[in-house]
């Protein structure tokens, strides 16, 4: 997938982008401004025409209560005046000018009333003041002189009306006015209220226009941003390179386009080191197997394009690698493998690739190399090998097997050719002669094993194993004192299997943990058995393999199955090789302690055959040595196996140890044996193994079982076993 850089991605910008979040709070600040302001311009403006209608209803009503009064003050005024010209009298004249000072009183108390003035009313305050005050003049004028009498042609009702006349009309242009303030009052309200709801429409139509603004300014700065980052999230899940990003129109979005780029850089990178990682060695930064296939097919089809030309595959495996790391720790094995993968660069030329196939195993594809080529390669690369190796201050040796397969003689695809190869290098190291070309006729034999590595697997599974038991001796009282199992293995087809045959297999596939539980399951559960049913039986002896000392589990398994048939740990006898000790011999003496500790007895097997430690054997806490049987078959001929044989058995004396001597198949090798003081013996002169049937059957007949009584157990009771999940 291409990824574009970060520079060509981002829009080119004189400065940062104003924020998006300052933007909506000052526009928000904005709107808030408008509407509280509005808002507080609308309560004034309420405020003060409720404040205005208030005053002017007060005013108004008490401007209406003196007009009443003052109405009250011209009726009564009128009514005096009826009845003084209908009779004039000095009381009734006392009595008129007394209703005249009242309706004088009542028109200045009409006129106190400040709001009508304010309000327009002046004019007619004034002609009503200047009416009231004509009044006495003119009633003087009316009012016949004193002594005489009214003549009958002077009307009083014309005479009032001359009077009162004027001041009904003044009073009623206030009563009209009046009502006509009222009326604007109400006007004046209706349009406060017109004016409230027409504020409150273009708030509203404001709002809607910044809801719409805001929408487009919400769709252009945050919805497209946002989408145009959806789309180019999803052209980058789908590896195109060329991606439309949004423009840093503000602050937000130019953070997440630089986001974006950022991960994308950081993406590429770790996909980079993903790669690098999926298609090459942690440890020595070599291609690994996948890479290795895919430069071979790249090859071969270039080949195959050109028509001609060779191409050679070294397939090494290094020989004695597992003890440097079992010994030393992988900490060391890891630097070793470092050197070796620069020192194999070193030697191939630009064009060709070096692997590393896993563990210790390593490939080289040689371009242009046909098999002289390849075996000359080969060569030189094991003179690599005799140089030590110089890590934290070790030297270290290894030797390697090679093996080489040449396209297109021996192969023509990348997987044909890798296996051929291998097939190769299992050969050169089964003949130990370094280096080995494949060849048809030993390809038979790695698909032998590939079969039998199956059939095994499933004789487990399907119980096509059988058991067989090789009584031992005591040669000091010539009595039966226990059995050894052996693994017996018929073939439906291929009938009887060696041991030796499928004891590597099940060691190379790891077959070898599950078939010696198997082993142990069958051997303690036949053991059982034959307590139970009273037959004469002492120890059960099993063989370990090299790769059951390095299982931590080991003496977990072996306590779940003493308990599981009921079996006192002190008559399971375990026995281990020299060679499986000194492979690790730390991890060793751990997993021999832990099996000691339950009770179980351990026996060192072919004893004298390797290359044993005095130290490490005086340490380990083993019960018994085997003399292996290559010196006890020919002791009786060759005094140098006699003289080993009595070297051994003294040896183990003086350590403490029981000596089991094997392949006893004489009567004078038995004799000799007891001459040298061995404890016990097996071998065929004794019995051949014998299937679990037949043991019983010679268990009841022979004469090393007349006087058997089983060996009584330690006075200590039965430890509390561990037991495993």
């Amino acid at each position: 997938m291409h990824i574009a850089h970060q520079s060509d991605q981002l829009p080119p910008r004189a400065g940062r982008a104003a924020s998006l979040r300052s933007r909506y709070l000052m526009a928000m600040a904005l709107m808030a401004a408008l509407l509280f302001g509005t808002v507080w311009l609308l309560q004034h403006y309420i405020g003060g025409i409720r404040t205005e209608r208030i005053q002017s209803t007060q005013a108004r009503h008490a401007a209406a209560l003196q007009s009443d009064l003052l109405r009250d003050a011209v009726l009564s005024l009128e009514w005096s005046m009826h009845q003084y010209f209908s009779t004039p009298n000095a009381k009734r004249r006392d009595a008129l000018f007394r209703a005249v000072d009242l309706a004088y009183q009542r028109e200045r108390g009409l006129a106190g009333v400040g709001w009508l003035r304010r309000n327009g009313f002046g004019s007619q305050l004034d002609a009503l003041d200047y009416a009231l005050h004509e009044l006495p003049t003119r009633l003087g004028q009316l009012m016949p002189p004193a002594g005489r009498a009214r003549s009958s042609s002077e009307a009083p009702g014309d005479a009032t009306d001359q009077l009162i006349a004027p001041l009904w009309r003044q009073i009623h242009i206030v009563d009209q006015a009046l009502r006509t303030s009222a009326q604007g009052d109400v006007m004046r309200l209706i349009g406060a209220l017109r004016n409230i709801v027409n504020t409150l429409w273009l708030l509203a139509g404001t709002a809607l226009m910044l809801t719409v603004l805001g929408f487009f300014l919400f769709e252009r700065y945050v919805l497209n941003p946002i989408s145009l980052m959806a789309h180019a999230l999803r052209d980058e899940a789908h590896g195109k390179r060329d991606l439309v990003l949004p423009v840093a129109t503000t602050a937000e979005t130019q953070h997440l386009v630089e986001a974006f780029t950022e991960m994308r850089r950081l993406v590429l990178e770790r996909q980079q080191a993903l790669e690098h990682q999926a298609l090459h060695d942690t440890l020595t930064g070599l291609p690994n197997r996948t890479l290795l296939q895919d430069r071979l097919q790249q090859e071969i089809h270039h080949l195959r394009r050109a028509g001609y030309g060779y191409l050679a595959l070294l397939v090494m495996d290094l020989d004695g690698f597992k003890e440097i790391n079992d010994t030393l720790g992988h900490p060391i094995g890891d630097g070793l493998l470092q050197q070796l993968s620069d020192r194999l660069l070193r030697e191939v030329r630009e064009g060709d690739t070096v692997a590393r196939l896993g563990g210790d195993e390593f490939a080289i594809v040689l371009e242009g190399a046909d098999e002289t080529e390849g075996r000359r390669k080969a060569a030189r690369i094991l003179s690599l090998l005799e140089k030590p190796f110089e890590v934290a201050g070790q030297s270290l040796y290894v030797a390697g097997s090679i093996g080489i397969a040449v396209y297109p003689h021996h192969a023509l695809t990348p997987q044909e050719l890798s296996r051929r190869a291998d097939v190769a290098m299992y050969v050169a190291k089964r003949e130990k002669n370094g280096i080995a070309v494949y060849d048809t006729r030993q390809d038979h034999y790695t698909l032998q094993r590939l079969a039998q590595a199956n059939d095994l697997r499933s004789a487990i599974n399907n119980e096509h194993l059988q058991l067989y038991f090789q009584p031992q001796i005591d040669l000091r009282t010539n009595a039966f004192i226990g059995v050894e199992a052996l693994l017996r293995w018929l073939h439906p087809q291929r009938g009887f299997i060696s041991p030796e045959d499928f004891i590597p297999v099940a060691e190379q596939t790891g077959l070898i943990r599950h078939l010696t539980y198997w082993v142990l399951d069958q051997a303690l559960a036949r053991c059982a058995a034959w307590r139970n049913q009273g037959t004469p039986l002492g120890s059960m002896s099993v063989n370990l393999s090299t790769y059951n000392l390095q299982d931590a589990d080991l003496y977990l398994e072996v306590a779940r199955l003493l308990k599981k048939w009921g079996i006192p740990p002190y008559l399971l006898v375990l026995e281990i090789t020299e060679s499986s000790m000194m492979a690790n011999p730390a991890r060793a003496q751990a997993t021999l302690e832990k099996l000691n500790d339950i009770g179980v007895q351990i026996a060192v097997d072919d004893f004298g055959t390797g290359f044993s430690s005095l130290s490490y054997l005086k340490q380990l806490p083993v019960d018994k040595l085997k003399i292996d049987k290559s010196f006890v078959m020919q002791m009786n001929e060759d005094e140098d196996d006699a003289m080993i044989v009595h070297s051994t058995i003294d040896l183990a004396h003086n350590l403490g140890l029981e000596v089991i001597a094997e392949g006893v198949e004489t009567d004078e090798a038995l004799n000799l044996l007891r001459d040298l003081r061995c404890d016990a013996a097996q071998g065929y002169y004794i019995s051949r193994p014998l299937s679990a049937t037949d043991l019983e059957h010679w268990l009841q007949t022979s004469p090393y079982c007349e006087n058997f009584e089983a060996a009584p157990g330690p006075d200590a009771p039965e430890p509390d076993l561990p037991t495993t999940h």
